[in-house]
């Protein structure tokens, strides 16, 4: 529901932590989005993923981390989504995109300043796109996977009396180039182009009181010009329709006994444009309230359970002289995360 593809953006907190550490944390994404012409019954499948990161000291100033988690996707299911034009259905779009992300970083602190940087491996798993029946092509659309890499680079500031930390992480777009065939390729092989963009983002965290702490992000990336294009489509007509996004977020978290610490967090990600022509892009901006429990067993093991609740923003489509209006639409993510220090 982000500005593209986004579905969990890039740790970095973990490289914080105090000694090693290691997290994993499972994610199941319930998706509530429908229109009144398209898809009455729903259009987005489930997502669940795992992810983990890693951190070891390796020295008294150096520490390297490692992460892998579910970057972005598309999981559009039109197909016997309930639509009441005749014959559409069979011939909807279904799509099953997934970009998997493995970052390695290296954090090196001096006096109260640290310095991040590393690279970041984005993967594109074999795909399948049935998008072009509606044009006549009698299969879907087979796409290769691949990878690119890109640079992280960050600077952060910190004050631990008061647990102030201030962090600004640039990550490098990725492209892909994919050897795909059939859709209205036929036997013919062309190559889908896609991208994910450059990202900025500001993090911070400060104490406001004893056992209490502020927090909040600002997140930045041009999805207009990173725009996803089935071969035999290309970036000059694109098959995606996605808007720039600027994703804000702010919460508290309060330790309320030794082993029991509570947080809640608002999210907003700014609406900017509430009508397009892309089945794919059915939704602008959102609005979302998150909660969660963190209890800490006796050998020092976290354990995290927390909930969000996303209200997606409107959005009229219109495609071959129909429109449908996307409205009070919801996403329920639901979360379990285990970490420990050794």
């Amino acid at each position: 529901i982000s500005g593209g593809l986004e579905r969990s953006e890039l740790p970095t907190s973990f490289l914080y932590e105090d000694g090693n550490y290691l997290e994993v944390t499972y994610i199941n994404r319930n998706f509530e989005i429908n229109d009144n012409m398209f898809a009455p019954s729903g259009m987005l499948d489930d997502v669940s993923s795992v992810h983990f990161a890693t951190k070891f000291d390796a020295g008294e100033n150096l520490s390297v981390g490692l992460a892998r988690y579910n970057q972005a996707g598309a999981s559009h299911n039109y197909q016997g989504a309930g639509s009441p034009i005749p014959g559409f259905s069979a011939i909807a779009p279904r799509t099953d995109l997934s970009i998997n992300a493995l970052t390695v970083m290296g954090r090196y602190s001096f006096d109260n300043f640290s310095a991040i940087g590393g690279i970041k491996i984005s993967t594109v798993a074999d795909a399948t796109a049935d998008i072009f029946k509606l044009s006549g092509a009698t299969t879907a659309a087979s796409i290769e996977g691949g990878s690119d890499t890109g640079i992280v680079a960050g600077v952060a500031y910190e004050k631990p009396e008061i647990a102030l930390r201030v962090e600004l992480v640039y990550e490098a777009e990725a492209s892909f180039s994919l050897p795909t065939t059939g859709g209205l390729l036929g036997t013919a092989t062309g190559n889908t182009t896609a991208s994910v963009p450059d990202y900025r983002t500001l993090n911070f965290q400060t104490g406001i009181a004893e056992d209490t702490l502020l927090y909040g992000s600002i997140r930045q990336a041009d999805w207009i010009n990173h725009q996803v294009a089935v071969a035999p489509q290309t970036q000059a007509a694109p098959t995606s329709d996605f808007s720039d996004s600027t994703t804000y977020t702010i919460g508290i978290g309060r330790k309320i006994s030794d082993e029991w610490s509570i947080t809640a967090s608002y999210k907003t990600e700014e609406a900017s444009e509430n009508t397009g022509t892309s089945l794919l892009s059915p939704t602008d901006g959102y609005e979302a309230v998150g909660a969660a429990a963190i209890y800490t067993l006796e050998n020092g093991t976290e354990i995290t359970v927390g909930v969000n609740y996303s209200m997606v923003g409107d959005k009229t489509i219109s495609d071959s002289g129909v429109s449908g209006l996307f409205d009070d639409n919801t996403v329920v993510t639901s979360g379990i995360k285990v970490a420990y220090n050794f």
